[in-house]
């Protein structure tokens, strides 16, 4: 998939170009909607596939108080926006020069005119573009000639998905909605960091990870997912203060994950986490056997949870 940030490249796209328009935070099933609506009008006749899109929410630059928890970072957009078959992504910059566009000078942005290379945008009912949101599908298809298709929203217990309401989801610890109108677990992607190697003492190594995610379900024990080189692991995670240890005490919370049956040097290296399934609260134990006790019984309720899954699609 080709990535640009520069608009003027964009207009040298061959055509015909099917775009989608969004800022897709999340990639959730409404998103994956839009985006697989562009693809398939794109292969109907031979064009590509883009998505338009912006590096940072636009209330950082006109609201920044009111700017949500961010629940992918533009390289897990970028890398979802590839899983769905996309031909290309712009990712504007969103600054405050860009926000005063007019309608017309957005489009002229993007294009040079009907077709040149934009055929037709793909986009939500309440998407919006130029100052002050004056910029609408039907705008766009009065004024600028472009064809749009308003794709519906995906609906999760009788009401539309939303990057809202996964954040809020993910937050209280309601993974089951959350994964549901994700369409896949929810997850982070973050650097393995040291630790100080009790667990390893304690014949159940760990890889350490000082989360730098917006979006983080609540301090407990999960069964979560990740994948090492080709291979899937699955494991079992603590997120919290390690209150066992009275010494270790984190400034904030941290991941400590176990996989199963791996052995190796994780440090450094950078892992998308996946949060499969709630096992139990953080508890403080009286001494490190009865931890250890209980990370054995956690592993077993979280081989469960794996066990009870769809099967893995084949490679």
């Amino acid at each position: 998939m080709h990535t640009l940030i520069q608009a003027d490249n964009f207009r040298k796209v061959t055509p015909p170009v099917f775009l989608a328009t969004g800022f897709f935070d999340g990639l959730h099933l409404g998103h994956r909607r839009v985006l697989e609506t562009a693809v398939n009008q794109a292969h109907a006749v031979g064009g590509s596939a883009w998505a338009l899109t912006f590096d940072q929410h636009p209330l950082s630059i006109l609201a920044p108080e009111r700017r949500p928890p961010l629940l992918t970072t533009i390289c897990q957009r970028l890398d979802l926006f590839a899983s769905v078959g996309l031909d290309g992504c712009l990712m504007l910059p969103f600054t405050r020069e860009l926000a005063n566009l007019t309608p017309v000078e957005f489009i002229a942005l993007i294009t040079n005119g009907p077709a040149k290379p934009v055929k037709a945008i793909c986009c939500g009912d309440n998407w919006r573009f130029g100052q002050k949101a004056a910029g609408s599908p039907t705008w766009l298809r009065t004024e600028a000639g472009i064809d749009v298709t308003i794709v519906p929203p995906a609906i999760h217990n009788n009401a539309p998905v939303s990057s809202t309401r996964i954040r809020e989801a993910v937050t209280q610890g309601d993974l089951t909605n959350a994964t549901a109108m994700l369409g896949r677990p929810y997850s982070i992607r973050e650097i393995v960091r040291h630790g100080r190697g009790i667990a390893r003492t304690l014949g159940m190594a760990t890889a350490n990870f000082h989360p730098a995610a917006e979006v983080m379900p609540p301090v407990g024990v999960y069964a979560v997912r990740s994948s090492i080189g080709d291979r899937t692991v699955d494991g079992v995670a603590s997120l919290g203060w390690r209150p066992t240890f009275a010494d270790a005490r984190p400034e904030s919370p941290v991941l400590e994950v176990h996989f199963f049956d791996f052995h190796g040097d994780l440090y450094g290296a950078q892992l998308e986490i996946s949060f499969v399934g709630y096992i139990r609260n953080e508890v403080r134990f009286d001494s490190p056997a009865a931890l250890v006790q209980q990370v054995e019984s956690d592993i077993t309720a979280a081989r469960k949870i794996f066990n009870n899954l769809p099967p893995l699609p084949a490679s």
